[in-house]
Order: structure tokens, then C-alpha cells, then sequence
């Protein structure tokens, strides 16, 4: 064989291998499925405050653990599983909690990822709020179809799409999440203002971010002017922070990052004073709380306010456990079912039915007693013994 021949025959070999090679890696990153969507990328930019989940790391914690894998119920319908035939929850990774700096008041979005279910939930929700008594319309919100309560509305509506996010939110803000998740407009991203306070607040399973706009702080500044406290160090707060780092120990870092060094100082003294008279509340160190704020150490650093402290895995669940008790005990109860109002003797007179409902009906405590009927012996002494003179009958009593 020449040379020639077979330096070309070695060359084409060459690019057999290249070309092949090339093509397996194109076709391998192809199959590689694309990312899963994460929540914050459904969470409008602007936002004031930002607060995210870790549910599995939560859920390995022994801490919180407990809390979500109670079975969760739908007021006034039973347990989610046994209305929707699943637990939504129980396949979710993410969630995130976005509040608009600008908007009505209690406008919020919630944004969760993980493996979503999109037509079964639709399902769901829509039978959900036709066993409310509500009308269920589903529509389509670009690429999200949504279910709402046409006879309610501004109450909610939620929307999904194949392979998440799953959006809960209303009106106007749950349309710009759906045009943050489909890149119609910024969403909450590694370069704004919320990105900067968690990287001072660290990696956390659970983190929450408040970013205050230009305005918010004049008006801030405006209202402790009003107050008297116009030189109060408050007024030079940028923004905060707070995160849960969960491991054999529960860590808390806390941020408040100040436009100045000073104010950041005097921010920390007067916080210093606050937890210590905190901590010696009895209230406080009845609930167990006392000790754990007596370990919250507060320093300054530049232009950044830290508040860290650590607790053990018990420790923390036991707080968490009184803390939840303690909220629930505080909400009122619900108000008792509705009784049936007892027939009256005038109802049967008639040969119709007695009116049903609660019209008439007393208290849960009350005690019925029946209504008597006009006796011929009327004027015999009543129940409790107590005989009254019978009255003497007029002359002309009953006289035409």
C-alpha cells in the first residue's frame, strides 16, 4: 500500500471517529432532560419581601419533620387526600412566597415545584370549589391553564403547567408570575437586591428576604419623624433577612444591611437591649424562648447588622412544637353547627311542615323546655310550688 493511500485511509479514519464522536455527544445533549423550573423564576421582580423552602431538606429534619407529614385537611371537606384521591404536597421540592412591593393589601403568590400533577390538580381545585357552592371556570393563561371561582372573584386562582410550577395567587399578580415563568418579564434573579441579602443571609432550607424600595424608606422615614424618633437608626435600613440552616445543629442567621456604618452600630446596641429584656420576660422563658434569645449574638460589621445563633435538632423542635401550640390556641373556635329550630304548637295547626333552620334557635347551652298548652286547670301553682291566689271571676266576666 503507498503512502499516500495510506495516510488518506488513516485521515478518513480520523474523521470517522471525530465526526461520530461529535454526533453521540449532540445526541446526548439532546437527551439530557432541560432543567426543572425553579420557583424563584416565577416570582416577579420588585418584589418586597421573597421567602423560599427546601421541603425535602425540611422534611429529613427532625425538627420540622412532624409538620409536614401531618395529614393536611380542606376546612369543611376532610383530609386533601381523601377529596382529591392524592396529596398535592407530598411530591413538591420548592416553594416560594413573593409579596409585590407595589399592590392591593394581601396581595401575594406562592410558586411550588416539584413533581406536579397539572390536570389531577386542576381536578381538585375545581371540585373543591364546587363543594363551596362556587362555579369553576378553567382557562388558559399563557402557558399555565388556570382554575377560578367565577362567583367569587379576586378570592384566587391557581394555575399550572406540564411540569410545574404549580401558581396560587389573584388578579393582577398572579398574571405577572405567569409572565415571569414564561420569560414575558424579570423575574426575582442572581443580580437584583433580593440576591444581595441572601448571599449576606447564607444557604438556608428555609430563607426569607425583605428588599425596601426608595420610596417605602422615605416613607419609613416620614413615619418615625411623625413618631419622634426622626433620628431612630431604623431609618437607614435597606433591607433584611433571616435563614434556617438545618444539620445536627439549627442554625438561625439573621441580616439587616444599613446604608452606613453608624446606624448599623446603634441599630445593634438597641437591639442588644431589646433581647435582653425580651429574655427575661417570664412569658418568654416559659415557652423556653428566654434562653434561646439569651445566646442571640448581635454585632455589626460595616454596614451589615448579624444575629446568629444555634440550637440543637431537639431543642428547636420542642420550640416549634410549643410555638404551634400556642398559635393554635389562639385561634378562635368554630362556631357550633347550626340547630334545627324545635316545631311550635301553632305549626301543626295547619297540617304544614315546620320551618327548617336556625331561625329562633337558642344557644348551645340553653336549656328547652316545652311550651305548655292552656290547660283546663289552668291556674293550678306552677312547677316550682309556688301557689298564687286564684283571681275571683267579675260579675260580668264574659257578658255578651
Amino acid at each position: 500500500m503507498q503512502t499516500r493511500t495510506r495516510d488518506g485511509l488513516i485521515l478518513l479514519l480520523v474523521g470517522v471517529l471525530l465526526g461520530g464522536g461529535l454526533a453521540w455527544l449532540l445526541g446526548r445533549r439532546q437527551e439530557t432532560p432541560p432543567a426543572a423550573p425553579r420557583a424563584l423564576d416565577a416570582v416577579p421582580a420588585g418584589a418586597l419581601l421573597v421567602a423560599t423552602l427546601d421541603l425535602p431538606a425540611l422534611r429529613a429534619s427532625p425538627a420540622f419533620a412532624s409538620f409536614l407529614r401531618e395529614e393536611r385537611e380542606i376546612p369543611g371537606l376532610g383530609k386533601v387526600r381523601d377529596v382529591c384521591g392524592f396529596d398535592p404536597v407530598a411530591a413538591l421540592t420548592e416553594v416560594a412566597i413573593g409579596i409585590p412591593a407595589a399592590g392591593e393589601g394581601g396581595d401575594f403568590g406562592l410558586v411550588a415545584s416539584g413533581a406536579v400533577q397539572g390536570e389531577a390538580l386542576l381536578a381538585c381545585a375545581s371540585k373543591v370549589i364546587q363543594a363551596r357552592g362556587g362555579q369553576p371556570v378553567v382557562s388558559t393563561l399563557g402557558s399555565f391553564r388556570a382554575v377560578r371561582d367565577s362567583s367569587a372573584e379576586g378570592r384566587g386562582e391557581i394555575a399550572v403547567r406540564p411540569g410545574g410550577p404549580i401558581l396560587l395567587g389573584g388578579g393582577a399578580y398572579l398574571r405577572a408570575m405567569v409572565d415571569a415563568a414564561d420569560g414575558r418579564v424579570p423575574a426575582v434573579g442572581p443580580s437584583g437586591a433580593h440576591d444581595d441579602i441572601a448571599r449576606a443571609v447564607g444557604e438556608g432550607a428555609a430563607r426569607v428576604t425583605v428588599v425596601l424600595t426608595p420610596e417605602q424608606r422615605a416613607e419609613l422615614g416620614r413615619e418615625l419623624a411623625l413618631s419622634g424618633a426622626g433620628g431612630s437608626p431604623a431609618a437607614s435600613i435597606r433591607a433584611a433577612g433571616v435563614g434556617v440552616a438545618l444539620g445536627p445543629e439549627i442554625a438561625v442567621h439573621g441580616v439587616v444591611l444599613c446604608d452606613a456604618d453608624a446606624p448599623c452600630v446603634e441599630l445593634g446596641a438597641a437591639l442588644r437591649a431589646a433581647r435582653d429584656a425580651r429574655a427575661g420576660d417570664l412569658a418568654t422563658r416559659l415557652i423556653g424562648l428566654g434562653a434561646v434569645l439569651e445566646r442571640v449574638a448581635i454585632d455589626a460589621e460595616g454596614k451589615a447588622l448579624h444575629a446568629r445563633v444555634k440550637l440543637s435538632a431537639e431543642e428547636a423542635g420542642a420550640l416549634v412544637h410549643r410555638l404551634s401550640s400556642l398559635r393554635g390556641l389562639r385561634q378562635p373556635a368554630p362556631p357550633p353547627a347550626p340547630a334545627p329550630r324545635l316545631p311550635r304548637d301553632d305549626d301543626a295547626s295547619d297540617g304544614r311542615d315546620a320551618p327548617r333552620g336556625d331561625a329562633g334557635a337558642p344557644p348551645p347551652d340553653a336549656v328547652i323546655t316545652p311550651r305548655q298548652r292552656a290547660r283546663p286547670d289552668a291556674g293550678a301553682p306552677p312547677p316550682d310550688g309556688v301557689a298564687t291566689p286564684p283571681q275571683r271571676a267579675k260579675p260580668d266576666a264574659g257578658a255578651p
